[in-house]
């Protein structure tokens, strides 16, 4: 057994202490799964406009049974690296739901101001032919919640607890946990920007540099609140950000 220790808790990473770990994460990702199959079930049923055929693609079937399964085998190893439960009893309603909820809607407040600022998701409409960014209402209500647990199943889920396993676990023998962890953290951070903000570049640099850093901001209190507070505490926290960004704010 070994110990990793972090700014809040000290976890016990022994075979006992990941096995709790992993059952009570078990409800969560059931809760989450069905709400996916169940988002799948009602747009088939009653079609929805979606803005991108990529919007479409990810509530496929085939889809969304990976996404289950990457998730599963990533809660799996984070009981093993040292983050908390998804439903951690050591931690309180405040860290696990209330601060995340805030936290999401604040940097969806921020996000619009950047937008009113410099117009950026009307040059980058532009850039798509006029596409408008939101699925409309009442279907954002389903969707884009569902959108936050795909984006946090692709982007950290199994990949962040899997380099850390093979990389602190393995190859280092126990060592080094929380740098490798931050270290994956800040890199994981740059791939949604960096993937999705290209249109940015022709602005300039400092646009460039001010677009990706949003983005970066966002994920990085992802990962945070992941390795802190657990996995429905980050995905809570894009769901409130989603609420502001996309469902209150029209653009």
């Amino acid at each position: 057994m070994h110990t990793i220790t972090s700014n809040q808790h000290t976890y016990a990473v022994d075979p006992r202490s990941a096995k709790r770990k992993l059952s009570s994460s078990v409800t969560v990702w059931l809760a989450l799964m069905t709400y996916l199959a169940l988002v799948k079930i009602i747009i088939t049923f009653v079609p929805t406009t979606f803005r991108d055929v990529s919007q479409a693609q990810v509530f496929a079937w085939l889809a969304l049974g990976i996404f289950a399964l990457l998730s599963a085998i990533g809660l799996w190893l984070a009981a093993r690296t040292g983050f908390p439960a998804a439903w951690d009893a050591r931690l309180t309603n405040r860290q696990r739901l209330w601060w995340p909820i805030l936290i999401g809607l604040a940097y969806g407040v921020l996000e619009v101001a950047f937008d009113l600022a410099t117009g950026y998701s009307a040059y980058e409409s532009a850039q798509h032919g006029g596409m408008r960014a939101n699925i409309d209402f009442p279907a954002s209500v389903l969707i884009y919640p569902g959108g936050a647990i795909i984006v946090e199943i692709a982007y950290r889920t199994l990949l962040i607890p899997l380099l850390l396993w093979l990389i602190s676990t393995l190859a280092l023998r126990g060592r080094g946990q929380e740098p490798t962890f931050w270290t994956l953290a800040v890199l994981t951070s740059l791939i949604e920007p960096l993937t999705q903000d290209m249109d940015a570049w022709p602005l300039g640099i400092v646009m460039f540099a001010a677009v990706i850093a949003r983005g970066f901001g966002l994920n990085f209190i992802q990962v945070t609140l992941f390795r802190k507070n657990g996995w429905l505490a980050a995905i809570l926290m894009r769901v409130a950000f989603y609420i502001v960004w996309h469902m209150l704010y029209v653009h």
